[in-house]
């Protein structure tokens, strides 16, 4: 094989790899689930949609399970008084694992091997040299295109749109009346990371003396964090987590006061008799 064939096999593998990666677009549609929540708003009804597909939350916070799609994915909500939010997600791709590069690196290298025959590339060693690897960047290249074609497309797992309803998220009604205690859900420019993963999205706006968010040492200006160990993304979610205990059983609270993360247990009010 002549210098300038080596030279011309080289380039037409890389073309080919280059074409590879060019044509092939990232990532494949999946399904997956995602919880959507509205800050400032409670059950409000959400719908999600992009090129696959329409999909209903007939009530936040809520989950709903979709097709994802290069195109972002549009969300729209509608509160019982005419509050309105919308919001858009972005897909995205997970990085390739590399895999697929080097299985690629190793089929390439060997094909051009085959090809141009033992003979041909020690006549001319350095140009062997060169050529083979010329075969194992074009694998490679075209190894890491089709991997990433195969990853699933993804969205954020948690969808936040930003909502007022003012009168709708004061307090929680009838729990909140009966802990003693008014919360609302903080807007996305409000929440406060405290680090290890959490954030505080649901203030205490204010605590009525002798309840039982009182004797609970709850104070007004509380942030949120979880309840009984699970997060807390909106004040719909703490009324959720209230209503699912047991009359009299207690709430192990996680909140931030003050700059420190602190430990209390509320207790939900016994049954009326």
């Amino acid at each position: 094989m002549g210098r300038g064939s080596g030279h011309r096999l080289c380039a037409t593998l890389m073309a080919v790899a280059l074409a590879l990666q060019g044509c092939a677009s990232p990532g494949r549609p999946a399904t997956q689930t995602v919880r959507v929540e509205t800050p400032g708003c409670v059950a409000v009804s959400c719908e999600l949609s992009n090129d696959q597909g329409s999909w209903q939350v007939p009530r936040t916070p809520g989950t709903v399970t979709l097709t994802t799609s290069h195109a972002p994915l549009k969300v729209s909500c509608l509160a019982e008084g005419g509050a309105q939010g919308s919001t858009g997600a972005p897909s995205s791709v997970p990085s390739a694992s590399g895999a697929g590069a080097v299985a690629g690196g190793v089929v390439g290298g060997a094909a051009v091997g085959v090809a141009v025959g033992a003979a041909a590339l020690a006549f001319i060693p350095v140009l062997g040299v060169i050529t083979v690897l010329s075969g194992v960047a074009a694998g490679a290249a075209t190894g890491q295109a089709v991997e990433s074609n195969r990853q699933p497309i993804r969205y954020p797992e948690l969808i936040s749109v930003p909502m007022s309803c003012p009168a709708a998220t004061a307090a929680m009604q009838p729990e909140g009346a009966a802990l003693g205690m008014v919360i609302r859900g903080l807007q996305p420019g409000e929440t406060r990371d405290v680090g290890a993963g959490e954030r505080g999205t649901v203030l205490v706006t204010s605590v009525a003396a002798g309840s039982h968010a009182a004797s609970a040492g709850l104070r007004s200006g509380d942030i949120l964090l979880s309840a009984n160990g699970l997060a807390l993304h909106d004040a719909a979610d703490l009324q959720e987590r209230v209503l699912a205990l047991a009359p009299g059983a207690p709430l192990a609270l996680r909140i931030w006061r003050d700059g420190q993360v602190l430990e209390l247990s509320l207790m939900r009010p016994p049954a009326a008799p």
